[in-house]
């Protein structure tokens, strides 16, 4: 296996190895809650400070998958035996589910959902539950009822383009910034990628989510929550944090969109970017991660190929 912090070489007929870090937070707050401490012996039948994880899931993002030539550093046709690899690695390993992070798909000229199908069909490999974010590629050519009819969100209405579920006494909760700043959905193109919103009754809908539940949160998105405006922001960004740091209930945010990655920490949360499959052709060009969340509301996440592997650990 070629990674960045090594050298090997992997066949396709062998495993990438992950990353030698991982990446470790800690929210102490929590600890400092008496009903978490009462409930933490109780998730997955797990006790408190055991390090067998209470949940361990997939996670990948950008694979902008499309039958149309190299652009750049942008591999499209690639992301087929990329997602290949992943879901081969993510049912070996046994994860409990796998969640993409946005851009499926890449918009062409046509065959937008062919496209689409063929990438999901890729993901739907993986022998278990499958969970998306959308992103703004994904709606590039076609509508989001176009996308919801063709991907799956395992026990989610496929009418819902945000939504929330709960694992092992952990809750997640994907957002979708895919609205203009006049609260329009993005719907065949009728948008530039650098205005992401969440909406008022999005952000009324995550409050009440946050105020009501009884588990530790992880909040996935595509565009970025951890900026101040840039074009890979969510525009309304510092609002949605405003919410994420009144509950004190958020373990981590997990983004992808800007395909280099990157981690920021913003007033006690975590903030991971996963780095994008799309980029750089070849195996050893892959990016994907497992993450693993342990009673004692730790989180690690092994990046494996040219996804990083950190270790944070929150004081």
């Amino acid at each position: 296996m070629k990674k960045a912090a090594n050298n090997q070489k992997c066949s396709r007929n062998s495993h990438p190895k992950p990353d030698e870090g991982n990446w470790h937070l800690t929210r102490r707050v929590f600890l400092k809650r008496s009903a978490l401490l009462l409930a933490a012996p109780l998730f997955a039948g797990r006790a408190l400070g055991q390090r067998d994880p209470m949940v361990r899931f997939g996670l990948l993002t950008d694979s902008h998958y499309a039958d149309i030539e190299t652009a750049g550093t942008r591999f499209y046709r690639e992301s087929i035996a990329k997602m290949e690899e992943f879901t081969e690695l993510a049912n070996e390993k046994g994860v409990d589910f796998v969640m993409h992070l946005g851009d499926l798909k890449n918009g062409a000229s046509d065959h937008n959902l062919e496209h689409l199908k063929k990438i999901e069909s890729v993901y739907a490999r993986f022998h278990g539950p499958r969970y998306h974010v959308l992103g703004n590629h994904d709606m590039d050519r076609i509508s989001k009822d176009d996308v919801m009819s063709v991907i799956q969100n395992t026990g989610i209405d496929a009418a819902q383009t945000y939504y929330t579920f709960e694992r092992e006494g952990i809750r997640f909760v994907v957002l979708d910034a895919n609205f203009t700043s006049d609260g329009i959905p993005y719907d065949s193109g009728n948008f530039h990628w650098t205005d992401a919103n969440i909406p008022d009754a999005q952000i009324q809908w995550l409050d009440e989510i946050l105020a009501t539940s009884g588990e530790p949160v992880i909040i996935c998105t595509h565009q970025l929550l951890d900026g101040a405006g840039g074009s890979v922001d969510v525009k309304n960004a510092a609002e949605v944090r405003s919410v994420l740091e009144r509950h004190h209930n958020v373990l981590a945010v997990f983004q992808g969109h800007h395909h280099s990655g990157q981690y920021n920490q913003i007033n006690g949360i975590h903030y991971y970017t996963l780095k994008a499959m799309v980029e750089g052709s070849g195996e050893e060009n892959n990016s994907y991660a497992i993450v693993e969340v342990f009673a004692d509301l730790s989180v690690s996440i092994t990046g494996y190929r040219k996804a990083d592997g950190k270790k944070l650990v929150r004081s």
